[in-house]
């Protein structure tokens, strides 16, 4: 009988160690997460409507990271608090990253997944601005944290215009519509869906400018280093395989990838 006890005590101490083992490897493999800084109001990059989070960059990062098996966290919140995010390691990286050579001295950066331009907007009627020659003495407004401010100093150094920095689009739609600045310097992306779809009472004048090249920014370490690396695959990937260009078209009705 005590045979008996000890032989059934050491089965289930068998299977006991065998499920505690099974449990503690289900356990250390862990969904893995990439956090992701962003604004709720950059339509069409990213914006909040009926409470689901959308916008071509959403579509595009969230084909990257589900291609390598991630789940994207997104961290919402405004421009400046996605640079702080990004800077304190809150994050892990951020939507809308011009690839710039002086950011590129704090962050590591992957392939750019497309090119922004820059252009100008002023007022639907009335306006003061009909071509990129008219900067001359203007009020020009720009959105904080933005690297447009930078775009157009190098492409019209010799402009005596002045730079009004603001922390909404929305302020800056106002002010432009309403002549308290002459005109706004953004993306055309943004701009062009910004006037095709929501109405916005302005017009882009002249030609785009300052192609910059948009990339995912990371903190430079050895993990992020290895990361830039497998992303920078699959944004090949999914170039060729059209992928990007059919988000592309989805939300501005042209291939970013051809221009």
């Amino acid at each position: 009988m005590k045979k008996l006890v000890i032989f059934l005590s050491a089965v289930f101490l068998f299977f006991a160690a065998g499920c505690g083992e099974s449990s503690s490897s289900e356990g250390s493999t862990e969904d893995k997460v990439i956090t992701v800084g962003a604004v709720p109001d950059g339509y069409p990059h990213t914006f909040k409507e009926d409470e689901e989070f959308k916008g071509f960059v959403v579509d595009v990062f969230n084909a990257i990271f589900k291609d390598m098996g991630y789940e994207v966290e997104w961290v919402i919140t405004d421009w400046n608090g996605v640079l702080a995010n990004l800077q304190s390691g809150k994050v892990d990286t951020a939507i809308n990253f011009a690839a710039t050579e002086e950011r590129a001295k704090t962050y590591n950066f992957t392939d750019p997944y497309y090119s922004s331009k820059a252009v100008i907007a002023t007022a639907k009627d009335g306006a003061n601005i009909q071509s990129l020659d008219d900067l001359e003495g203007k009020k020009l407004a720009s959105i904080m944290g933005t690297n447009f401010e930078n775009v157009l100093k190098e492409n019209y150094p010799e402009e005596n215009y002045e730079l009004v920095i603001y922390e909404s689009v929305d302020v800056v739609y106002t002010d432009v519509a309403t002549g308290k600045v002459d005109g706004f310097i953004y993306g055309r992306e943004q701009l062009m869906a910004q006037i095709s779809e929501r109405d916005i009472p302005l017009q882009i004048v002249g030609e785009p400018f300052g192609d910059q090249p948009v990339a995912l920014p990371f903190q430079k370490t050895e993990e992020n280093d290895a990361l830039i690396s497998e992303i920078n695959q699959t944004i090949e990937k999914l170039k060729e395989n059209g992928a990007f260009s059919e988000i592309s078209l989805k939300w501005f009705d042209i291939d970013l990838l051809e221009e």
